[in-house]
């Protein structure tokens, strides 16, 4: 599946199959206090997950290739906010357990919003969960 909408890209994340977990641990959760949006699990499609070192992180000045797809899905509350590679840039999206649209892919509110805090991942993508876990 190509998710370029936010229908369909919040569609793919709703199958079970085909993600891995942050470190290879789906019962974990990390705290995410150092973003806005609390308690999370992350995982990787096929695409992106095979970027990662054994560690679970990409190393340093490197970049997912494109067709990566990122979800972090937050405990609180079902949000998952998601970051997919199109074109050697990042699509930003956010949306509630519903699939109603918090931050569109396709506005700028989204990919201002995001990238403020993302833009300080050390080097690693945008993805700031490898500078803080």
């Amino acid at each position: 599946m190509s998710p370029y909408g936010d229908k369909a890209l919040f569609d793919s994340t709703q199958v079970t199959t085909g993600f891995t977990y942050y470190k290879n641990k789906p019962d974990t959760t990390y705290a995410g206090n150092h973003g806005p949006h609390g308690e999370f699990k992350l995982k990787f499609n096929k695409i992106a997950y095979v970027g990662l070192t054994d560690t679970g992180r990409i190393p340093k000045n490197t970049k997912f290739p494109n067709g990566s797809l990122i979800v972090k899905e937050v405990v609180r509350n079902g949000i998952k906010a998601i970051m997919y590679k199109k074109d050697n840039a990042w699509l930003w999206g956010e949306y509630e357990s519903s699939g109603k649209t918090i931050f569109s892919v396709s506005s700028n509110n989204a990919q201002t919003t995001c990238i403020n805090c993302h833009n300080q991942s050390n080097n690693r993508d945008f993805v700031n969960s490898f500078y803080f876990y």
